[in-house]
């Protein structure tokens, strides 16, 4: 006999090829009356409200009914599910909660501390796809709070990044004075994104199990306090990307990765967004002194030191970005001279110098006099300064900077952690946190922006 027309009647998704070890429903009977028992053997099911007794397409964007079906099912009725090529298997029996006016959800998720709590299996599901690559349910936005180089490293698929690992955005961010959608690191139009809080939540940063014990300081922390205030309900991924990798580091994007060096050391390897760094033919040695802008020049200890050269340049100000090579020819006062005391290591914080930087490198333009950036051996401490110069005062990406400067400099290479911190920076300035100057226009560069 075929089922009548009821108004709380599910409907059931089915997709193929079936996985009933990946079902892992939960019961959740809170603030609802009545239960429904469906007996299945399918995995990720979506149910809605019907009022039509027969068997129809599921609106999941797949372009056929071969991928997914739907099957109705009356209410106090144990059933089996099943489709064309449904294989035998071990029924589980699960309670649906039939609520009022909307769909049940089928998320798995705690309450600790006031704020809930999704496993990393959990989200996991909902990240799964039909056989030809469609969602088979609604897919929540996912926040990564980590530093953005921490997050091209690697992100859980689909992550939004949001930039506010400094303390700056931090602080404007608990004052109110932006929003979790201003910090968004992304270069297309925020327009793009107002809709996308409209949707379930997902917050997570590196490690955290129990959000409950953040600090107000920590940026999960004040990300999910203006979340709250903006009336948003997010969920925190427990254990956060370090306990989502475990398990599941298929559904996980990579950009940097470790690779291993031949001595046995592990070293950062680059692919993705970024340019290579290292020149194929590298001739550090025999590098001369190079001129990236009119007034602008790159170059090494070499260049510093020769004082016939910097004079017939009209070279006037001195930028030494090292912690050990001395300031050449100081005692003579030819030269404006100011020292950054950085390394070339993983660990530098070069980032800190670069507003400094470009106060003196501006001082040299607006005195028309020329300007030299040198390190060791010119091509990474002083390169990286040069390139955030560049993005500063154009419209250049971080990646064209570095190809601009690297087609007149082969031998630049700023180290992982400098091209982390550029790529920071380009951030920044694309979210407004850190301004352009465009005014006046840099001489020698504008057949490039």
């Amino acid at each position: 006999m075929p089922p009548s027309p009821l108004d709380d009647r599910i409907v059931v998704a089915l997709p193929r090829p079936l996985r009933p070890q990946d079902l892992g429903l939960r019961r959740d009977t809170s603030s609802l009356e009545e239960a429904i028992e469906v007996k299945i053997q399918d995995t990720k099911l979506s149910y809605m409200p019907s009022s039509s007794g027969s068997t129809r397409s599921l609106t999941c964007g797949c372009s056929s009914a071969s991928c997914c079906t739907v099957t109705t099912y009356e209410k106090d009725v144990r059933v089996s599910a099943s489709s064309p090529n449904l294989n035998s298997g071990v029924g589980y029996g699960v309670h649906v909660p039939v609520g009022h006016g909307s769909a049940p959800s089928l998320t798995s998720s705690l309450i600790r501390g006031g704020m809930r709590v999704i496993h990393p299996n959990e989200l996991a599901k909902k990240l799964t796809q039909c056989p030809l690559g469609h969602p088979i349910g609604p897919v929540p936005v996912i926040i990564d709070c980590r530093p953005f180089t921490e997050f091209n490293k690697s992100h859980i698929r689909g992550a939004v990044h949001i930039n506010c690992s400094d303390k700056i955005s931090r602080r404007r961010l608990q004052q109110g004075k932006i929003t979790v959608l201003d910090l968004i690191s992304c270069r297309h139009s925020k327009d793009s994104f107002k809709g996308i809080f409209s949707k379930e939540l997902v917050v997570y940063d590196e490690s955290t199990v129990d959000p409950g014990r953040l600090t107000p300081s920590q940026a999960l922390h004040v990300v999910l306090e203006s979340l709250r205030r903006e009336g948003k309900d997010p969920v925190v991924l427990k254990g956060g990307l370090s306990g989502f990798r475990q398990n599941h580091d298929d559904l996980c994007e990579h950009s940097l990765h470790l690779e291993e060096g031949p001595d046995g050391s592990t070293a950062m390897g680059l692919s993705g967004a970024l340019p290579h760094s290292l020149p194929s033919t590298p001739d550090i040695e025999n590098a001369e002194l190079t001129a990236i802008l009119p007034f602008l020049y790159l170059g090494n200890e070499r260049d510093a030191q020769d004082l016939e050269q910097m004079q017939r340049l009209d070279i006037g100000f001195i930028l030494n970005v090292t912690t050990h090579l001395p300031l050449y020819h100081y005692e003579l006062g030819l030269f404006n001279y100011k020292r950054f005391p950085a390394t070339d290591s993983n660990k530098q914080n070069l980032r800190q110098y670069f507003e400094e930087a470009f106060e003196f490198i501006e001082e040299a333009r607006q005195a028309g006099r020329g300007l030299l950036i040198h390190c060791q051996a010119g091509v990474s401490r002083s390169a990286t300064i040069v390139i955030a110069y560049l993005m500063k005062h154009t419209w250049m990406t971080m990646t064209d900077a570095y190809k601009f400067v690297k087609s007149r400099r082969p031998i630049i290479s700023p180290n992982l952690n400098f091209m982390g911190q550029l790529l920071e920076f380009e951030e920044d300035l694309n979210n407004g946190v850190t301004p352009r100057i465009l005014t006046p226009k840099l001489t020698g560069v504008e057949t490039v922006v």
